[in-house]
């Protein structure tokens, strides 16, 4: 195996400005990772066809911009996680109900 090495100016340049390269988009990354810490990390592909009792729902969060299909993710008391239509009107006014119970008892968190 032969190594090459090389101590010219420009060697030693372009060493430095790869490395500099590579620490800007490692930043980057870590960036754009810290913004979608808050994101919700699914997506929903099916969708609940009956309605669950609010009783049985302790919160909600939307699906992602990203996502192929707009979602709404309610999360159970028993920690499951379904996906229901946002259009759908019970899931409107169980969102609402949702949002007036976190707002009423801060402490409980709605997603």
């Amino acid at each position: 195996m032969v190594l090459f090495t090389s101590s010219s100016p420009s060697a030693v340049m372009s060493s430095g400005s790869l490395l500099l390269v590579l620490l800007v988009l490692g930043c980057l990354q870590s960036f754009t990772e810290a913004q979608r810490a808050n994101e919700p990390k699914s997506c929903c592909f099916e969708f609940l066809m009956h309605k669950i009792p609010l009783r049985l729902i302790k919160g909600y969060e939307q699906t992602r911009v990203n996502c192929t299909k707009a979602g709404i993710i309610l999360i159970l008391n028993n920690g499951r996680r379904m996906c229901a239509k946002p259009g759908d009107q019970w899931v409107k006014e169980h969102m609402k109900k949702i949002d007036l119970r976190s707002f009423a008892n801060p402490t409980q968190s709605s997603s």
